[in-house]
């Protein structure tokens, strides 16, 4: 599944810094002036910075530009991410290797689905710093055999963690601009969801943190005629423990993606991503890590590498609308299991200009 993956990923990747070699050699990239403007739709009212669909990240980079004054947004992504394969390390174990190599658990984790439906709203009362607000409503389903051969469904749905934001642009030569953000987030999310008997549910299908939390990050993107690029790293810093007694492990976070246009409306997108995702500091006294490594705070760790296509079309309407859409397939996983890890994941997204 892993190898195929890796395939898919490369392929769908190279297949958009084809389409975008094609849209260099188009009528109008040897020009240096820009591109006649019966070539593409107008956007009258888009924001005075972002007039083409190569000016924004793909659909999985979320707070990649700042405003200008008086320019507002609002946004909605979708992100999807189904966990089905059960890993040890880099290398995947079958239920019966699973069982076989771990007698004493209760129960055999055979996949988890996690949606998260994020809305939002930016606005920019300054030039020198953009406001924004994150809040999600996050969906999980975990499937499990239990002992006897009994499969078991679980699921949980509620709000996640609101969280607030500052933009700050701070270093802009040309096309390129750098931005700093920091954003607080609140401990909104439920981390008491249990199932119908009662019983806590595992970490991964709790809503929140249950602390406060700190988030930074840097952007940095470019333009040059029809190609766009850029990069961001970002970070967490959780202000202590919560009221159970532990603290989610730290996640880090970079990305840098390719852009190119096939029109001012509309661009393909390839991003390479990496991820890294700490243990668990305490423990939830209500978990047992004993019966499953899903309760297991020392069990929660990987690092992953991905990468995949994405497209941007924007849309004249109501003054601008964003449609985005990405695939993200897995290059490489590596987790302190056994744990259950992700092979595909998709985002997609709409924003709302004016």
């Amino acid at each position: 599944m892993i190898a195929r993956s890796k395939c898919i990923g490369i392929l769908l990747g190279a297949c958009s810094l084809f389409a975008w070699g094609l849209s260099l050699a188009a009528p109008g990239w040897a020009d240096e002036n820009p591109l006649p403007e019966v070539s593409a739709p107008k956007f009258p009212t888009l924001h005075r910075n972002l007039d083409r669909a190569s000016d924004f990240a793909p659909a999985g980079v979320l707070l990649d530009h700042t405003h200008e004054r008086g320019d507002w947004t609002f946004l909605y992504r979708y992100e999807r991410v189904l966990n089905d394969q059960l890993m040890r390390g880099e290398t995947t174990l079958t239920s019966a290797e699973y069982q076989a190599d771990y007698p004493g658990y209760t129960s055999t984790p055979l996949s988890q689905l996690s949606e998260v439906h994020r809305f939002g709203v930016m606005y920019a009362p300054h030039e020198r710093f953009t406001l924004a607000m994150l809040l999600p409503f996050v969906q999980n389903r975990l499937d499990q055999e239990l002992s006897g051969g009994v499969f078991d469904r679980q699921r949980s749905s509620g709000i996640g963690d609101a969280r607030f934001i500052v933009l700050l642009p701070f270093m802009q030569k040309g096309s390129q601009k750098t931005q700093f953000n920091v954003a607080l987030s609140l401990p909104t999310g439920s981390i008491r969801v249990a199932d119908s008997n009662g019983n806590r549910l595992p970490y991964s299908m709790q809503h929140g943190s249950g602390s406060w939390d700190v988030y930074w990050g840097l952007t940095y993107t470019g333009k040059h005629r029809r190609l766009a690029w850029g990069a961001q790293v970002e970070s967490q810093y959780r202000i202590g423990s919560n009221d159970l007694g532990y603290e989610l492990g730290a996640v880090y976070q970079a990305s840098g993606w390719l852009a190119g246009e096939l029109g001012n409306w509309f661009s393909v997108t390839a991003r390479l991503g990496w991820i890294k995702t700490e243990n668990i500091k305490g423990a939830d006294p209500a978990l047992n890590p004993a019966t499953s490594p899903l309760n297991d705070p020392l069990k929660q760790a990987g690092t992953r590498v991905e990468m995949g296509p994405g497209v941007n079309i924007l849309l004249p309407i109501f003054g601008g609308q964003r449609l985005s859409f990405e695939a993200l397939f897995s290059l490489y996983q590596s987790v302190d299991g056994p744990q259950l890890a992700p092979d595909v994941k998709f985002n997609a997204g709409w924003q709302w200009l004016f």
